[in-house]
């Protein structure tokens, strides 16, 4: 369990690095300007939110 919640950790955060430190400022933002930010922010976030809440839902069903 502790190794698989680290890789997943690890993969939120790689997956942030990319997005933010390349994918937005050189791609989305110069071709879709504030909008395209908002977006990429929003489906980042969404990702995220997915990912944490495997997380929880696997403590869940082993608990059971």
């Amino acid at each position: 369990m502790k190794k698989g919640l680290i890789l997943r950790v690890i993969g939120i955060g790689m997956f942030h690095a990319v997005l933010y430190l390349y994918v937005v400022p050189f791609v989305i933002y110069p071709r879709f300007g504030n909008k395209g930010f908002e977006f990429a922010i929003a489906v980042a976030v969404i990702i995220s939110i997915a990912v944490i809440g495997t997380i929880f839902i696997e403590k869940k069903n082993k608990g059971r």
